[in-house]
């Protein structure tokens, strides 16, 4: 799956008819109408004992060949909100429910992020604002979340067909849970994203901006990562087979040890610093295949970024201050 980057405040889902074979309506039928979008909230998604949550200890061991490892990514690091990222759409009970075909591969969690349910080829029924639309790019991806049920709806190369909608994949998750989908009883992977995760994981949004704080982990796509996963990845889109490239849900962290002055030398002011201190606290994981390297912001379309935030925001940030942590497992 190839990707960028976007921003913007809440997003999208809401937990309600799931219209499919074997998928039942636990939120009940509701009334198909149209109504004004929800306030937008810019609480951070998932679990506070999330591994997107978790702040990286000081006791945190790293990787001895790390900066080999981070050698193998080609480019400069990029934050590009216009292409390939995500727009972030807020519904709630209102909002009205369509009918959404997919072609490929809906991954459905439920009971309390425990059972995993892949499901081929059939209709979904979502709640998709009137003007909502898709990132550009070949992936074109959307989330919706309902903060009411804490529903997370994802689609993958969604359009408009007619009077309706189709996708290709698609997934319903929880923002309450942990952001670490389980596999399902044959040992198969949650879809979509590249690492097995939701959309919603690591994605930097105009509120956090707004209020010079970032508080989880951030999302990093690169366009040559290994074919292997770590935790909290459950898959991999990657192809390289350099023994130094970075499996997916590696986590990287910007040097603790920089301060303000040292990211004021990069060049890296205002925007470009609430990211790093993210970086430095948080880290980011490596969460899919893509063009360049990415940090991945909101799609601009709902984010409605300002000047000054675009593919180079975070340019002067280099990759050589990055350090590559040992790999993680659950409960880590």
């Amino acid at each position: 799956m190839r990707l960028a980057v976007a921003g913007l405040l809440g997003a999208v889902v809401v937990g309600v008819a799931v219209m499919t074979a074997q998928l039942g309506d636990p939120a009940g039928g509701g009334e198909d109408r149209f109504a004004a979008p929800p306030v937008k909230d810019c609480s951070r998604p998932y679990a506070d004992t999330s591994p997107w949550n978790t702040p990286i200890p000081t006791s945190a061991q790293y990787m001895p060949d790390g900066a080999d490892r981070v050698r193998t990514i080609d480019g400069l690091l990029t934050s590009d909100p216009t292409q390939y990222t995500y727009p972030v759409y807020e519904v709630d009970r209102r909002t009205r429910r369509v009918d959404v075909r997919f072609d490929g591969r809906f991954s459905h969690v439920s009971d309390n992020n425990r059972r995993l349910e892949l499901i081929d080829g059939g209709t979904v029924r979502m709640p998709i604002p009137a003007d909502a639309e898709a990132a550009a790019g070949s992936d074109a991806q959307i989330i919706v979340i309902d903060r009411e049920t804490g529903e997370e709806w994802g689609a993958w190369r969604l359009r408009r067909m007619g009077d309706g909608w189709r996708m290709e994949n698609g997934y319903r998750y929880n923002v309450r849970w942990s952001g670490v989908p389980p596999r399902d009883e044959g040992g198969n992977p949650f879809g979509s994203r590249g690492a097995g995760v939701p959309y919603l994981a690591g994605l930097v949004r105009p509120c956090e901006i707004e209020r010079g704080r970032i508080e989880h982990a951030l999302a990093f796509a690169y366009d040559w990562p290994t074919a292997e996963y770590v935790y909290p990845a459950s898959k991999s889109d990657g192809a390289s087979d350099d023994p130094r490239g970075l499996a997916e849900g590696t986590r990287l962290q910007l040097d603790p040890e920089l301060d303000s002055d040292d990211l004021e030398g990069f060049g890296c002011l205002g925007p470009c610093a609430v990211i790093a201190r993210a970086l430095q606290r948080y880290g980011m994981y490596v969460i899919d295949n893509a063009g360049r390297p990415k940090i991945m912001l909101e799609y601009h379309a709902t984010a409605g970024w300002p000047a000054g935030i675009d593919a180079m925001t975070v340019t002067p940030l280099p990759l050589s201050s990055f350090r590559v942590l040992e790999p993680a497992r659950p409960g880590d």
